[in-house]
C-alpha cells in the first residue's frame, strides 16, 4: 500500500512539473536542436546491399534508381500481377501508357525482382534514401563486396555472364547482350563468413523451385531483352556516378526531348516520389521539399483568447468589459458624484460596489418587500384577530392593544387600559402569536 501511494505522489509529481513548462518550450528545444545523425553507417551499407551487389551492372543500377520511387514500385508490382501474360513487344506497349519513372518501367521486365522490392518494400526504401544521400559510399561497398566475393572463388565468369577487371573495377556484364540471366545466391555465405553478426545481410528473392546452398551463385531463367534495350543505363565507377541514356528507353517509355539525345549522369525526379518523405532534411531540402518545421505554440492556437500588449484589439477589450458591467455608470448618466467615485475603483473591487448600488435601487421600486411572505402572512392574522376582539369604546376612545397589555403611549384618546371582552378570553392574545 505504502509503495503504490509513492509511485502515485512520484506520478503526481511529475504531472505538476509538465504543466508548469512555458507553452511552446519543448517546440523551440526540438526546432533548436541540432538534427540527429541520418547518414547510414558502413554496417547498414553493407547489409542492405549484399543481395544486388552481384548483379549485372546495369540491373544494379536500375534497381537503385527504382527504389527512390517506392510507391510505384508497388504500383508496378500490382499491374504486373495482373498481366503476366505480357511479354516483349506486348508488355513494351502497354508500359507506354503508364507515367512510372524509366527506372520503374524497365524492371517489369525482371518480375521476380519486382515483386521482391515490392514485398520488402522497407529495404527496398532504406535502399533509395541511401543511394540519394550516399551515392559515393553506396558503389564503393558494390566494389568491396564483388571483391569479397572474387576472394571467395564465387565470382566469376559463365556462361551467363562476364567479370570484367578494370584496375581496381569489377563489372558484371550479361554474356550475351540480348538475354539476360539474375544470379541467385545467398549473401550470408557467398561472401565468406560474414563479418558484420550484429548486421546480418538482407534477402531478396529466390526463384521458384530454386534452392541455394553455400556459397554457390546460380541463376534464374534467361529474359530476352534484344539489343540496347537493357544497357540505358550503367555505371562510372571512378566518379561514383550513374549515368543514361534516355533515347534507348523509348521503346517502352515515352519521352520528349528536342535534339539530339546523350547521355547524362541520373538525376532524381522528386514527381515520381509521390509525396513519400525523404529520410533526412539535407536531402529533402536538396530536392525541395523540405519538413515543415514545428512552430512554436501561441496562447491562441491552444483556445485562449489573444491579449498581447500593444494590439489594438488589446487596449479595447478592457474598456468593453468595463462597460458591459451591470450597474455601472455610463458617462453622461447619473450623478457626477457616483461617477468620480466609480472612476477611482479598481477592476477587482467592482463585485461588491455593484451590490452597493443595486440595494437601494431595489428598496425604491414598488416591489418593496417581495420575498418576505412569511412575516406578511402573520402580520395580516394579527389584523383580522385585532379587529374581530377589540370593541370600540363608548365615546370614540382609542382601539386600545391586546388584553394584559398597555397600549403604546399616546395610542388613545380616553386614556386608561382597553380589555378584551370576557377578561380576555383569548389567552392574553398569545394564541394569536404562531
Amino acid at each position: 500500500m505504502k509503495s503504490i501511494i509513492t509511485r502515485a505522489l512520484r506520478l503526481a509529481c511529475i504531472i505538476i512539473v509538465m504543466l508548469m513548462i512555458p507553452a511552446g518550450l519543448l517546440a523551440q528545444d526540438e526546432e533548436s536542436a541540432p538534427e540527429q545523425a541520418t547518414t547510414f553507417s558502413k554496417e547498414e551499407l553493407t547489409q542492405m546491399l549484399a543481395p544486388i551487389a552481384l548483379y549485372p551492372d546495369s540491373l544494379t543500377a536500375q534497381i537503385l534508381m527504382a527504389s527512390t520511387y517506392p510507391l510505384e514500385v508497388v504500383d508496378a508490382e500490382r499491374w504486373r500481377r495482373q498481366n503476366m501474360g505480357l511479354k516483349g513487344e506486348e508488355l513494351d506497349k502497354a508500359l507506354q501508357e503508364k507515367s512510372w519513372d524509366p527506372s520503374v518501367k524497365s524492371l517489369c521486365h525482371f518480375p521476380e525482382v519486382l515483386f521482391a522490392m515490392s514485398e520488402k518494400l522497407d529495404q527496398t526504401r532504406k535502399l533509395g534514401d541511401a543511394f540519394l544521400s550516399q551515392e559515393d559510399d553506396v558503389t564503393a561497398t558494390i566494389q568491396e563486396l564483388r571483391r569479397k566475393a572474387e576472394e571467395q572463388g564465387n565470382l566469376k565468369t559463365t556462361t551467363e555472364q562476364k567479370v570484367i577487371h578494370e584496375k581496381e573495377i569489377i563489372r558484371i556484364e550479361p554474356a550475351d547482350p540480348t538475354i539476360v540471366y539474375v544470379p541467385v545466391y545467398n549473401p550470408l555465405y557467398v561472401y565468406g563468413p560474414w563479418w558484420y553478426p550484429a548486421y546480418p545481410p538482407y534477402y531478396w528473392y529466390y526463384p521458384p523451385g530454386f534452392a541455394v546452398t553455400g556459397g554457390y551463385i546460380g541463376f534464374g531463367p534467361g529474359i530476352f531483352i534484344g539489343f540496347d534495350l537493357f544497357a540505358w543505363a550503367w555505371f562510372d565507377w571512378p566518379v561514383h556516378r550513374v549515368y543514361v541514356d534516355i533515347g534507348k528507353t523509348r521503346r517502352f517509355h515515352r519521352y520528349y526531348y528536342r535534339g539530339n539525345v546523350v547521355s547524362h549522369v541520373w538525376q532524381h525526379n522528386p514527381v515520381h516520389r509521390r509525396g513519400v518523405a525523404y529520410r533526412d532534411r539535407r536531402t529533402s531540402e536538396f530536392y525541395g521539399k523540405r519538413p515543415p518545421r514545428m512552430a512554436p505554440v501561441r496562447p491562441e492556437t491552444r483556445g485562449y483568447p489573444d491579449k498581447f500588449p500593444g494590439r489594438p484589439e488589446s487596449r479595447q477589450q478592457p474598456a468593453r468589459e468595463r462597460r458591459d458591467v451591470p450597474g455601472t455608470p455610463q458617462p453622461g448618466k447619473g450623478p457626477g458624484q457616483v461617477q468620480r467615485r466609480d472612476s477611482t475603483v479598481a477592476p477587482q473591487a467592482q463585485p461588491p460596489q455593484r451590490e452597493q448600488v443595486q440595494k437601494p435601487a431595489r428598496r425604491d421600486t414598488p416591489f418593496q418587500g417581495v420575498g418576505e411572505g412569511s412575516f406578511e402572512r402573520r402580520a395580516i392574522k394579527r389584523g383580522e384577530s385585532s379587529f374581530r376582539s377589540v370593541t370600540p369604546a363608548p365615546q370614540g376612545g382609542s382601539r386600545g392593544g391586546w388584553s394584559g397589555q398597555r397600549a403604546p403611549s399616546g395610542g388613545g384618546r380616553g386614556g386608561g387600559e382597553m380589555r378584551a371582552p370576557g377578561g380576555g378570553g383569548r389567552g392574553g392574545g398569545k394564541k394569536e402569536f404562531r
